[in-house]
């Protein structure tokens, strides 16, 4: 094997490897920037009622009942806290999506704000997919 074909190898693996790792870490944020750009384009404000909470790994677990309109089945999310929003059976205010209630973020739609998710998607999602792209054309030319 010739030097310069195992450098086109190590290069490839090293890059599917890390591009691999990049696009499971942005995961958990491309799936919250969907959620906060799907409540600012179809967002309802209403309110919501917390039914019971849980504490889990330092972190208040609270389910939320979102109050809609007579007739509609009951829609229930969750969100985690650092600290308690409240007793059960405190009022918050909620945006939700008519399409699909259980989808809905505690807050007004004022408050929705994904800029944060919107560039670490671009970085490590767009740079994951070029390095993902560049290492399998490294491993394919290395043949």
């Amino acid at each position: 094997m010739e030097t310069s074909t195992a450098v086109f190898l190590a290069l490839g693996f090293a890059l599917v490897f890390l591009a691999t790792i990049s696009l499971v870490v942005q995961l958990q944020s491309f799936l919250t920037h969907r959620l906060l750009s799907n409540l600012e384009r179809h967002g309802v404000e209403g309110e919501a009622i917390a039914r019971r909470q849980d504490v889990m790994a330092g972190q208040a677990r609270v389910y939320f009942e979102v109050r809609l309109p007579e007739g509609e089945p009951r829609a229930e999310f969750y969100e985690l806290f650092l600290t308690s929003p409240g007793p059960v059976g405190t009022v918050v205010p909620v945006v939700y999506d008519r399409r699909k209630p259980s989808r809905a973020k505690t807050g007004t739609r004022q408050e929705i704000d994904f800029r944060a998710e919107r560039r670490l998607v671009q970085v490590m999602g767009g740079g994951g997919l070029v390095m993902f792209v560049v290492g399998v054309v490294l491993l394919f030319t290395a043949r």
